[in-house]
């Protein structure tokens, strides 16, 4: 028997099909590409050591009206289940089954935390934007790591604390004025949207209510669900912790990148500090992180993580970024990438960027590291031929490469693999 508040949030996504449901999945991954949580997109971000089998088997634990599909669609190899508490999601995503001949893709109406019941294990989860709607998050965390596989990954969204205090403010009015998840408490949402100043919390960057508040199931799902918590840096670490996974990195590090928004002395002193200790003072100071993307493994899979306190980082493998460009010239060299929280820009200098034209995928950092320099600037035209690497004792190059890649990590710009060799 579900309890009180997973009855009414299932009622509610009966009701407000939440994200809006896409139409034609081929489509969308033509014209959007997969989602972030895909293999095929965060696959180096999901395994570094490796893909630990190409037919692999994938939960989608609240999968909504699209997800699933989506992931079958773009993963012909691999076998998909999607859970889900919505019947009307489910049936959304069983048309797109049908559609597109999806042979691949399971669907079963069920809670998370009963998924041991189906006595399966996982090589990928994705669960975004589930936990935080659960009474017991804890419980559904233990219940998806009790089903991950050893060598597995899992994708997790959770609400971000900062980033959110607008939304909780305007949650607090509607409780008090009896709003609920329905047509009427939809009609006192819409009236008190108008009197919302400028200055509130609730308005985004651009100056205007969050795009989530243009239609009904995003009013209901952002301001009038009747679960829902959110999370700072250090109570994802502690969420983490408590189901005994480990965590293994952001989606994108630059929501939380100290070079960004610090410099001089006082990024000195927060670059001294341990990584999630970073990464909790940038979004204290920002405020602007709404929601927060990331993997975690079995502890087993620990020396897997990025890591640049140990020599081990000379092995490996780094790649640049879908998306990242070189901009400038000789003597002011950025790196820019576009990301959902803005364009992320990156000084860096000549020697820089000869360093990271060698970052193709393919080299450890010891091999390029090893080569005769000059370094050729071959994805940099804007570099002359003849520029060469600063720093020719093997010592100050190991390091210039550690302060390097860590920094381009930091930002997001580069992803690194691991070599077994």
């Amino acid at each position: 028997m579900e309890d009180k508040v997973t009855e009414a949030v299932r009622k509610q996504y009966e009701a407000y099909s939440y994200p809006p449901p896409i139409e034609d999945a081929a489509k969308f991954l033509k014209q959007w590409g997969p989602l972030t949580c895909d293999p095929k997109f965060a696959g180096i971000q999901l395994w570094p050591e490796g893909r630990p089998r190409q037919d692999l088997r994938i939960l989608c634990a609240g999968c909504g009206s699209s997800q699933a599909p989506l992931i079958a669609l773009n993963n012909p190899d691999c076998s998909v289940l999607g859970i889900d508490l919505s019947e009307a999601s489910l049936a959304h995503s069983n048309r797109h089954r049908d559609r597109h001949g999806l042979t691949n893709l399971e669907l079963r109406q069920m809670s998370l935390l009963n998924v041991g019941t189906l006595h399966r294990s996982f090589d990928l989860i994705i669960c975004t934007g589930v936990l935080h709607h659960l009474p017991d998050p804890d419980a559904g965390l233990k219940a998806l790591a009790d089903v991950l596989d050893p060598s597995g990954s899992m994708a997790i969204m959770l609400y971000g604390k900062s980033g959110r205090a607008g939304v909780y403010l305007v949650q607090d009015i509607l409780r008090r004025l009896g709003a609920g998840p329905d047509a009427e408490g939809l009609k006192v949402a819409r009236e008190l949207l108008k009197f919302v100043p400028s200055h509130h919390y609730l308005i985004s960057a651009t100056g205007k209510l969050p795009n989530d508040l243009a239609d009904d199931a995003g009013i209901v799902d952002m301001l009038l669900h009747p679960q829902d918590r959110a999370y700072s840096v250090p109570d994802v670490m502690k969420f983490v912790e408590t189901a005994g996974l480990v965590f293994f990195g952001w989606n994108d590090n630059a929501p939380y990148c100290a070079d960004r928004f610090l410099g001089g002395a006082m990024l000195e002193k927060v670059l001294a500090l341990p990584a999630a200790e970073q990464w909790a003072v940038i979004d204290n100071l920002n405020v602007l992180i709404d929601r927060h993307d990331f993997f975690v493994r079995k502890p087993q899979s620990a020396g897997f993580a990025t890591r640049f306190d140990t020599d081990d980082y000379m092995s490996y493998v780094p790649l640049v970024r879908s998306g990242v460009k070189l901009a400038g010239d000789v003597n002011a060299l950025i790196l820019t990438r576009a990301s959902p929280q803005g364009e992320v820009v990156i000084p860096i200098s000549r020697p820089e960027a000869l360093l990271l034209e060698q970052a193709d995928g393919k080299k450890r950092i010891s091999d390029i590291l090893s080569q005769a320099l000059p370094f050729q600037a071959l994805p940099f035209q804007a570099l002359p031929s003849h520029a060469s690497f600063k720093g020719s004792e093997p010592e100050q190059r190991k390091n210039f490469a550690r302060a390097v890649f860590e920094r381009m990590w930091r930002s997001g710009h580069l992803l690194f693999a691991r070599s077994g060799g």
